[in-house]
């Protein structure tokens, strides 16, 4: 009975969306009108800069806004003009040809990596908007560090899984089905990311991951915005002996974020995640999109992995702003004050640094036209995660979706600063970023809490490993420096059009202070519609 009623609960959900795809609502995707949009959320009480993806209808009113479709190579755009209602369609392919060459590695050092792809747009009114982009990948030479090999497959992150048996082609959907039938009103079926935060990390809910099936709520009124999440993640699958290839299951995550803007100067957010493993789908419950989930699942019974988290933007003046943000996957109060004891006093002969005390944390500092030079933005944060957060008991409620983290991209046990200036001219843009992370790995048949793969509890378990109960502290493990860093340059060939020449200089050095280093230099260069505003391969 219960199960029927879930299924009628998404065939009216899907039918609803379905009916009202015929009553402009799209997503911004323009780097520079991104950035202007957070800007202007400094001045702006109305806009919220720590819910993404971005919306045209959100800055109708704004003078510093520019549509991006306006900036397209090539395009079809068509607009109706009847007595009642406003019909847009829009097309526009976009496009990437890169080299990438490497000049560290001794053979196989050069490789063509292009994208091709087409954006169609459809809208009626500002009630409903349609999106879809899709995107053919061919990669035959990135860096080794930016996919993952899985039985047959290559596992691209930001980008998903390659085609099976051909490691180097792959494609990527972008769907957004959006409709607000009043102005503090979004529901969004889509394909998609989501982003939870100010900072260029999140350790909420990031875009590393690829694409998933979504629906989303949005709703304002005063000075809140509240967004709802139901997604479909992919767990870690297994191999399929006969065949070799990598089969996955369906997870079902939901999240809740709440964002209230005090005042003129403070944005306080307040988020929780549920990670399900129930293959059929959630309980009925979670569909209740203002609950919170702790009470539900005492109610339950239920062993789904839970997080909570806080999200912080202080305003210091019209041009720069203090974010950070506090993640709790697991804690004990006391235990964490046992931990603040030691590391007061390292002769603290009590226990300390219980395994399920999981929380990560984030301060930055963020600043447009600095030094008064116009379109000069900076930003340097400070990330730190303790040990074994975001892993779980059972390793398909992770925090993850197809081995490709939700978070953070280094997972967990780690210190971590980055660093960006980047410049947007009227014919380049100059974007430098610089990071630096202390990690402790973890190794061959151990788990020191760095990857959230593993699964995660203490004493003997039947696992190769053996976590401790007590003594885990931030950088236990084997003790990694990551230092990387990118200058990409890119020149526009047409005035006023997403048309650039690029070339983009990456370096990266490993050191696992065991007489080991790996230090990898890449050169890239090529021309591309700069539609997306897509992160480069630092990661």
């Amino acid at each position: 009975m219960i199960f029927k009623m879930k299924r009628i609960l998404l065939n009216i959900v899907i039918l609803s969306l379905a009916i009202t795809c015929f009553a402009q609502n799209l997503s911004i995707l323009d780097p520079i009108s991104l950035r202007n949009y957070e800007k202007e959320s400094l001045l702006n009480n109305k806009i919220h800069s720590s819910i993404k993806s971005y919306y045209y209808s959100d800055l109708q009113d704004s003078l510093y806004f520019k549509l991006d479709k306006e900036k397209s190579v090539f395009l079809y755009f068509w607009e109706s003009k009847p007595k009642r209602k406003k019909l847009n369609f829009y097309a526009s392919p976009n496009f990437e040809i890169l080299g990438l060459f490497s000049p560290s590695q001794q053979a196989n050092n050069y490789g063509i990596n292009s994208n091709l792809g087409g954006l169609l747009e459809f809208t009626i009114d500002s009630k409903l908007g349609i999106s879809y982009n899709l995107n053919a990948w061919y990669l035959s030479e990135t860096p080794s560090y930016v996919f993952k090999d899985y039985a047959n497959s290559r596992i691209y992150y930001n980008l998903g899984r390659s085609i099976l048996q051909n490691r180097n082609i792959l494609f990527e959907n972008n769907l957004r089905i959006t409709y607000s039938p009043y102005d503090f009103f979004r529901l969004e079926l889509g394909n998609g990311k989501n982003f939870y935060g100010d900072g260029y990390r999140s350790f909420l809910l990031s875009d590393f991951a690829s694409n998933y099936p979504y629906l989303k709520l949005e709703t304002s009124f005063l000075s809140i915005k509240y967004s709802s999440i139901w997604a479909v993640h992919q767990d870690m699958g297994s191999i399929i002996p006969e065949t070799g290839h990598l089969k996955t299951e369906n997870k079902f995550d939901v999240f809740h974020f709440l964002d209230w803007k005090i005042g003129n100067y403070v944005n306080l957010g307040l988020f929780e995640a549920i990670i399900s493993s129930k293959q059929k789908f959630f309980s009925l419950e979670y569909f209740n999109p203002i609950i919170f989930f702790r009470p539900v699942e005492f109610s339950l019974g239920s062993e789904d992995n839970a997080l909570l988290g806080i999200n912080l933007k202080v305003k210091i003046n019209k041009n720069n702003f203090i974010y950070s943000q506090f993640v709790i996957d697991d804690i004990i109060v006391t235990q964490l004050i046992n931990d603040i004891k030691h590391n007061i006093n390292p002769n603290y002969s009590g226990e300390y640094g219980w395994f399920a005390n999981k929380w990560a944390a984030q301060i930055g500092f963020k600043s447009y036209d600095i030094f008064k030079l116009k379109n000069l933005d900076f930003f340097t944060e400070i990330n730190i995660a303790r040990p074994y957060i975001y892993s779980h008991v059972h390793t398909n409620q992770n925090y993850s979706h197809l081995w490709q983290a939700l978070a953070h991209p280094l997972g967990g046990n780690f210190i971590e600063s980055v660093t960006g200036l980047r410049f947007y001219g009227e014919k380049f843009i100059i974007d430098t970023k610089f990071m630096y992370a202390k990690i402790g790995r973890d190794g061959i048949n151990t788990h020191f809490g760095s990857n959230i793969f593993q699964a995660t509890m203490d004493g003997v378990q039947g696992y190769p490993y053996i976590v401790n109960s007590y003594g885990n502290t931030i950088l236990q493990g084997i003790s990694t420096n990551n230092i990387s860093f990118i200058v990409d340059f890119a020149y526009s060939l047409l005035k006023n059009k997403n048309l650039f020449a690029n070339i983009s200089l990456i370096y990266r050095a490993v050191d696992y202070n065991l007489d080991s280093s790996k230090n990898e230099f890449y050169i890239c260069f090529g021309i591309k519609s700069n539609l997306y505003n897509k992160k480069s391969l630092l990661y």
